[in-house]
């Protein structure tokens, strides 16, 4: 799923206009989303992600979840060695198109909000919980919350699962039917980190996707294995 229906498209941008005060972040936002080596961290990517967070709208640090939504992704990369740094310059994109675009009176009112969305878009490299945010509750409820709904994806339905690995297949130049050997190797090594993780997510809310993103995560890595 790459492409959004029109009336999805309106409302992300909508949405992206209110959470920064200004639609001049939006076309920003949207051009980094289309890059054409994107199959899978695209504007889809964003429109679920929203969706699996909808529930969460009234948490006192959204602010903080819908910043690091919007900017978890916008540098994507999928060369090496630039692909590592990936999260790095996402979070530096997010501080710099913030401090150039929105109003001083936005920048004032969410200069905490922006702290936290750079400390966990960089955390997405680990999937794991900024140790900024371990001894404050409500950052690290709002920290884990924002990343299990990034890794939500691995609990999805079959179909969706695969049209999910295939799209990060053709991110790397791929036939996603007969991958190289080389990002075969790659690709089974990142979904056997992944399959260690115990817990997957950590949220009370996402913890029951566990068992069902664990059963896709082994059929991936058996599809990857065959040729090994």
């Amino acid at each position: 799923m790459t492409t959004l229906a029109p009336s999805a498209l309106a409302a992300l941008r909508a949405s992206c206009d209110a959470c920064f005060g200004t639609p001049a972040v939006w076309p920003l936002i949207e051009n980094a989303y289309r890059e054409p080596q994107r199959f899978y961290h695209t504007l889809a990517h964003l429109d679920e992600l929203f969706a699996h967070l909808a529930p969460f709208r009234g948490e006192a640090l959204w602010p903080a979840i819908e910043l690091a939504v919007w900017g978890h992704d916008v540098v994507y990369a999928t060369t090496l060695p630039d692909y590592a740094d990936n999260e790095a310059h996402s979070a530096e994109w997010l501080m710099r198109t913030a401090q150039i675009h929105c109003s001083g009176t936005w920048l004032r009112t969410h200069a905490s909000h922006l702290e936290l969305a750079g400390q966990w878009i960089r955390a997405t490299r680990s999937h794991k919980l900024p140790p900024e945010c371990a001894r404050d509750p409500a950052q690290r409820r709002a920290a884990l919350l924002f990343l299990d709904a990034d890794l939500a994806i691995l609990a999805a339905p079959l179909e969706r699962l695969m049209d999910y690995d295939r799209g990060i297949a053709q991110e790397w130049a791929q036939d996603p039917d007969h991958p190289a050997d080389i990002f075969r190797a790659g690709r089974l090594q990142a979904l056997r980190h992944l399959r260690e993780h115990t817990p997957l997510f950590h949220s009370d809310e996402f913890a029951p996707l566990d068992t069902l993103a664990r059963a896709n995560l082994d059929a991936l890595i058996d599809r990857y294995s065959i040729h090994q």
